[in-house]
């Protein structure tokens, strides 16, 4: 995860049958506690519903597993990733 004190990008997936399926968001917290907010591509969407009908409830279900902390980070992709945010941050202020 990248960002401020209050709230980071996300960037991750879900494997499904050997399949990785994308998703993208915003965690954030402090306030009344952690939230998160995924967001699926229209692919990913299209994907989901292939597998699981329900994109909805697939939507519901990952934020629940995001908020408690159901999930494995990858702590190569992770540092690998804030270092590609950080450079591309560096280049946009410079």
């Amino acid at each position: 995860m990248t960002g401020g004190e209050i709230a980071n990008i996300i960037r991750g997936y879900i494997a499904v049958n050997g399949e990785k399926i994308r998703f993208k968001g915003i965690a954030y917290g402090r306030y009344g506690g952690q939230n998160v907010a995924p967001r699926l591509s229209p692919i990913s969407k299209k994907r989901v519903k292939a597998v699981f009908g329900d994109v909805s409830k697939f939507e519901e279900d990952l934020q629940q597993k995001l908020v408690s902390g159901d999930f494995e980070v990858d702590p190569v992709a992770a540092e690998a990733s804030k270092k590609k945010e950080e450079l591309e941050h560096h280049h946009t202020h410079s």
